[in-house]
């Protein structure tokens, strides 16, 4: 008898994977901006060359303090009002940033990057609220969907931070803040049209014990957390230091602003097949390869300051980032439906972000103080650690099987 599921297509992805998608796409964009200009900006405006990272740090934190609060309203109230509330401060928070390039504050700067950093914690979870609006087995492919927009975010972010003086506000980089508000306002069509299903609010919480019940904090969940925020960390800690070194070299703001081009084209390319390579093989290696990547990376950026080198370590700590990032998310999304519970979405992003956040405020600092190798190193020590844990980790639970 032949059989009929060899010979039925592939289940189709709900047209909310796509909204979220395209969402994705304009938000995602808008980090690139703070990233490879916010250390820049901050060099000229800061009243230390120490804290010329602290507008990306602020937005990172921004995000970091905003990912628990999002998951709980969104137990409450659903997750399209929050998202659309989340674009509408982002949205404010990026007119802050270029009123404060305007008159030359770095205090408003960084409040403004504070503002649309709480957004972020939405755009976070447009990749949860993906794998929600799916069958289990479609999970890892409607993730992969939605990190695909960012194929978006990395031609449309970069080069805006590019292209911006052409008009001009008056002062440099003031338009790019503005196209940052534009971003921000032009996801509210996407996010208005979705439909998600049923079950995502304080009710069906409340109906299967998930609000009632301690949260099952597991070893796997835990390893995902932690690979995502190793990964997630060294990414922003290199990504935020590399407009620096790529200026201090005499390459300009251009390169810089390609490099991170080249890296967010890195970030979400993989997005085509990251999906299947985790059904096929699991989550837990795709994991650990996205880290080897990573820390190839940095060996790369220790062998030259060359444009070619930078522009290639920041390629593989996309690819790398990609691949991490992807199977933690299967992971930490996997271990919030078995809870039946939103919390633990929030928990992995509130932790992961709080290390990146650390990250990219340490990373203005080490290049300041030392140099552009000291930043590789560290993310190549961090990993290995990291390596070495997923390892243990692996082995203890084969001798528990045996």
């Amino acid at each position: 008898m032949t059989d009929t599921t060899l010979q039925s297509p592939a289940p189709r992805l709900p047209i909310n994977v796509y909204l979220l998608m395209c969402a994705q796409a304009l938000a995602g964009a808008i980090p690139p901006i703070m990233v490879s200009l916010g250390g820049v900006i901050g060099s000229v405006l800061a009243p230390s060359p120490i804290w010329a990272t602290l507008p990306v740090s602020t937005f990172m934190i921004g995000t970091c303090l905003a990912t628990i609060p999002v998951s709980l309203l969104v137990r409450i109230y659903g997750r399209r009002p929050i998202y659309l509330i989340g674009a509408l401060i982002a949205t404010c928070g990026a007119a802050i940033c270029a009123f404060g390039v305007m008159q030359g504050s770095f205090a408003i700067l960084c409040m403004g990057s504070f503002l649309f950093g709480l957004n972020i914690a939405c755009v976070q979870s447009y990749r949860f609220a993906a794998g929600q609006a799916v069958a289990h087995e479609m999970r890892a492919r409607a993730v992969s969907m939605v990190l695909l927009g960012g194929l978006g975010s990395a031609v449309i972010g970069p080069q805006i931070a590019i292209h911006s003086e052409q008009f001009s506000l008056g002062v440099p980089y003031a338009s790019a803040f503005a196209g940052q508000a534009l971003l921000a306002a032009a996801t509210l069509p996407f996010l208005f049209f979705l439909r998600l299903p049923g079950g995502h609010g304080l009710r069906h919480e409340r109906a299967t014990g998930g609000g009632a019940r301690r949260l099952p904090v597991t070893r796997s969940y835990l390893i995902a957390v932690l690979c995502g925020a190793f990964a997630y960390g060294s990414m922003t800690f290199t990504m935020t230091a590399a407009p620096l070194a790529i200026m201090a070299c005499g390459f300009g703001g251009e390169a810089a602003a390609l490099g991170i081009q080249w890296h967010i084209m890195g970030m979400f390319a993989p997005s085509f097949f990251t999906g299947r390579l985790i059904e096929r093989f699991g989550h837990l290696p795709v994991m650990v390869l996205g880290i080897v990547i990573v820390t190839i990376g940095a060996i790369i950026a220790l062998t030259g300051e060359e444009l070619a080198q930078f522009w290639t370590t920041l390629v593989l700590l996309g690819i790398g980032w990609n691949f991490a990032y992807t199977g933690s998310t299967v992971m930490i999304a996997r271990a919030s439906a078995e809870a039946g519970s939103v919390a633990l979405q929030g928990l992995g992003d509130f932790l992961i972000f709080l290390f990146v956040a650390g990250a990219s405020l340490f990373a203005g600092a080490l290049f300041h103080l030392s140099s552009w190798a000291a930043i590789n190193i560290t993310v190549m020590i961090a990993l290995g650690l990291v390596l070495a844990l997923v390892w243990s980790d692996h082995l203890r639970a084969g001798r528990s099987r045996a």
